[in-house]
């Protein structure tokens, strides 16, 4: 009997510790991608932010502004309020300015960082309706924006060094 109260403790133990470690170590990767995100769209130049490594392609700005729209759809998918003024149908066309850019980037990363770590546990499996097919999860709509600013952390790490431009973290 003893040896079953002490295994029920550990198995007790065992889960509460496990309790928000997708969301904190998610919302800490997220929140690391998002610093570093912003490091670069400071450092590349207003000037070079209509480059473009061919017809087609994303531009440096188009690039930013497609991930402040994506930062605040995944944060609405897990409950959070867009901010008062943003208006996401024309979001990537109103953000032409460098200084907006940033400020826009700020906010809508801060939401999503904030929205993963106040997921709930209970709430992972939670169904979560997207615009292309497949079955989502709460769960997924935090892999996917930790894996979106990831694929464009490194898009712009591409575009800066094409262009010169050292990324401030590896001087």
């Amino acid at each position: 009997m003893k040896n079953l109260f002490a295994l029920a403790g550990l198995i007790i133990s065992m889960s509460a510790f496990g309790q928000g470690q997708l969301q904190k170590e998610a919302s800490g990767s997220l929140a690391f991608a998002s610093d570093h995100i912003m490091q670069l769209a400071q450092a590349i130049p207003a000037e070079k932010y209509s480059w473009t490594p061919q017809d087609g392609v994303r531009s440096v700005r188009t690039v930013l502004t497609h991930i402040i729209s994506a930062n605040y759809f995944f944060a609405t998918k897990l409950g959070a309020k867009l901010p008062e003024g943003v208006k996401m149908e024309s979001l990537e066309l109103d953000l032409q300015k460098k200084e907006d850019i940033a400020a826009a980037l700020k906010q809508s990363s801060a939401l999503i960082v904030d929205a993963v770590k106040n997921a709930k546990d209970a709430d992972m499996a939670t169904k979560v309706e997207y615009p292309f097919p497949g079955e989502y999860t709460n769960m997924s709509s935090i892999l996917i924006a930790l894996s979106h600013a990831n694929e464009h952390l490194g898009q712009l790490i591409a575009y800066a060094r094409t262009n010169g431009i050292k990324p401030p973290w590896s001087e």
